[in-house]
């Protein structure tokens, strides 16, 4: 009646044979309460493995027929821990002496665990097979989504699951490398083709929708660390364009790397073409425009962001190094070196001022 609905059927002939077992055991205590002779615990546990031994063979077959039919890897996982929960649980009933039941449910068990885990190394291996373009909005692809969907389900049931931890916690470690690395290799590929700040941005989203989906799981403490350095390194490289972006747009990009290239054996200055007053004067209009609206200067890319608190790390992070290059500008037109008359009217900000107005 049952056969169509894979775990319930499973679960139904697991738990009978658990009764059966249980009632048989009792049984047997009853008939042989009055003897006194050593040994009887022992005897009474070995007639219940033979008991049970008949129904070894049409316990297999049955379960065999559901587990290479393949339900589905989240069917096959929560399979394999019913599986395990009732090896543990009617072993404490008949001990070792049941050793054929005990060895068919054992069987079992590593039956399902290898062909859950082909399973996930399946779909794993078509994720590299064709390699979806990253969406327009740099969002999460299609195939991350349903993988991590995959995902959630299969560490949801586990973590319901019956089995003891460790035997739990060891399972988790290969279900995540299954999956996850593969996934981290197939955003990689993707994003490939993609600009510097397009790619960053494309990786940020994926590897917080990774972090978030792990986030509500046990035994995830080391992958979480894993993806938040993969995030803090993309990160780096949102920032560096962030400020690069505002200085270009400021009018500083070309003033602030002529600084930094600048060598004394070069001269002053306040003598190179693209560096005089005139030059300087009308750079800090722009800046000034800058400063009365930072928000208008914001990447695009930030807009696509799907955490709030990366956007924001990145505009306060790309703010300092701003801050950082004007700084470095104002020191160098106010060195008398540069040759610079009245250089407190070419930039009249001091950089604690440009700071307090960008914070």
């Amino acid at each position: 009646m049952h056969s169509h609905d894979p775990l319930r059927y499973v679960g139904d002939m697991l738990a009978w044979l658990h009764q059966a077992t249980a009632s048989e055991k009792e049984h047997l205590e009853a008939l042989l309460k009055q003897v006194t002779a050593q040994g009887v615990e022992e005897n009474i546990q070995e007639v219940v493995g033979h008991i049970t031994e008949g129904v070894c063979r049409p316990l297999k077959v049955r379960i065999e027929q559901v587990i290479v039919a393949e339900p589905g890897a989240v069917l096959l996982y929560k399979i394999s821990n019913l599986l395990k929960f009732y090896h543990h649980t009617i072993s404490g009933i008949v001990g070792n002496n049941a050793a054929t039941l005990l060895t068919t449910i054992e069987e079992m068990h590593l039956l399902s665990k290898k062909i859950f885990f082909n399973s996930l190394s399946l779909h794993a291996s078509k994720l590299m097979d064709k390699v979806e373009l990253p969406p327009p909005d740099l969002g999460p692809s299609s195939a991350l989504n349903q993988t991590l969907a995959l995902l959630r389900e299969v560490l949801a049931s586990h973590d319901s699951s019956v089995v003891p931890l460790d035997a739990r916690q060891a399972d988790f470690v290969q279900v995540l490398s299954c999956v996850l690395d593969p996934l981290l290799q197939m955003c990689t590929v993707s994003a490939s083709n993609l600009g510097t700040a397009d790619m960053a941005t494309f990786m940020v989203n994926s590897l917080y929708m990774m972090k978030t989906t792990l986030a509500l799981f046990e035994f995830t403490d080391r992958r979480l660390e894993m993806l938040q350095f993969q995030i803090e390194a993309h990160l780096d490289t949102l920032i560096n364009e962030q400020a690069s972006y505002v200085l270009t747009r400021a009018g500083l990009s070309s003033i602030y790397n002529t600084i930094q290239q600048h060598k004394p054996e070069q001269g002053a200055l306040a003598n190179l073409p693209n560096l005089d007053s005139v030059a300087l004067k009308a750079a800090m209009v722009q800046f000034d425009r800058y400063l009365s609206a930072p928000d208008k200067l914001l990447m695009p890319q930030l807009d696509v962001l799907l955490s709030a608190t990366v956007k924001e790390q990145i505009i306060r992070q790309s703010t300092e190094l701003v801050c950082r290059a004007y700084s470095e500008v104002h020191a160098a037109v106010m060195n008398p070196a540069n040759e610079y008359k009245e250089p407190e009217s070419i930039l009249r900000r001091p950089p604690q001022q440009v700071r307090a107005l960008l914070s």
